[in-house]
């Protein structure tokens, strides 16, 4: 077992102990700090941990959406300046091959044609933000401008998930991108009961 499989195993035990306490005040911000991690560890199943907790709490659904938007977003704006200062080796210390793979080169074509709308595109679909954001630093492009994009596109994107998990979580099974995180966090969803089966 790698050490970041081990990672992400702790990682998912901490989430399964952690969504008790879904209730308390300091939860949604918690999410909101662990959706921020998650842009530099890449285990943290973000879109899981609020799906879940939206099943789990359905009246917390809207304040569980914006803390996970505003700390990816967060996150994002850290990545950006990183970038930014250090550039593509620093990048490719970090993430080795990063601009050899299939979703680099997608990118990096789309974004030579769509720039920011990329971005929102990305943002607000279940993908991997990093060539898009690598791709607009390199680029110039201003940080408000890609920051902002960002957090319409991840505000978007976690209000609809928050919002089908508290109100119509049969509908998940059929959103794109979603089963591979709810199956980590070993929430299987059934047709007849509303409530997600986590381990206790």
């Amino acid at each position: 077992m790698t050490l970041r499989q081990k990672i992400h195993n702790k990682i998912i035990l901490t989430i399964e102990h952690l969504q008790r306490f879904t209730e308390r005040v300091w939860y949604p911000p918690l999410l909101g700090l662990l959706a921020l991690i998650d842009l530099f560890i890449i285990v943290i199943p973000t879109d899981g941990m609020l799906i879940s907790s939206a099943m789990l709490r359905p009246k917390n659904w809207l304040s569980l959406s914006l803390y996970v938007a505003i700390g990816s977003s967060l996150g994002i704006s850290i990545f950006y300046y990183i970038v930014d200062t250090h550039g593509l080796p620093w990048i490719l210390d970090i993430y080795p091959g990063i601009n050899q793979g299939s979703l680099w080169i997608w990118s990096e074509s789309f974004f030579q044609k769509y720039g920011l709308f990329l971005v929102f595109v990305v943002a607000a679909a279940p993908l991997m933000q990093h060539p898009t954001i690598i791709l607009a630093s390199l680029a110039h492009t201003p940080f408000l401008k890609v920051i902002a994009v960002v957090l319409s596109g991840r505000i978007l994107k976690y209000l609809v998930l928050a919002y089908i998990s508290s109100h119509s979580p049969r509908l998940l099974s059929k959103l794109w991108g979603t089963k591979g995180e709810l199956d980590e966090l070993g929430i299987h969803i059934d047709s007849k009961i509303h409530q997600p089966k986590v381990k206790n």
